[in-house]
């Protein structure tokens, strides 16, 4: 898998803003967090073509090129039982069953 993780923290609604809309990228889940100094921290995952144009705007960044790599390795870790047996099993545990 060819994707890069960027990680960018910007001021403000506006450059959040600008960040999201100067590339195609996936995000994660929720509203951004805020670090100590009030910057929203945003985790981007993009091509690599895809994450330059987010490190051009010359916000402070990290990158981790090789988190496809990452990805597929964990992807090794993940059960491929299936613990419902078809659906002849229900799940169990606290949640609501219907």
């Amino acid at each position: 898998m060819d994707i890069t993780k960027v990680t960018v923290w910007v001021p403000d609604l506006a450059a959040l803003n600008q960040v999201l809309s100067a590339a195609k990228v996936d995000h994660d889940c929720g509203s951004p967090k805020r670090d100590a100094d009030g910057n929203f921290v945003i985790h981007l995952y993009a091509t690599p073509a895809e994450a330059q144009k987010i490190i051009a705007l010359n916000f402070r960044h990290e990158v981790d090129p090789n988190y496809g790599q990452t990805l597929e390795q964990r992807q090794t870790e993940v059960s491929t039982t299936d613990r419902f047996q078809g659906g002849t099993v229900a799940p169990t545990g606290l949640g609501v069953k219907r």
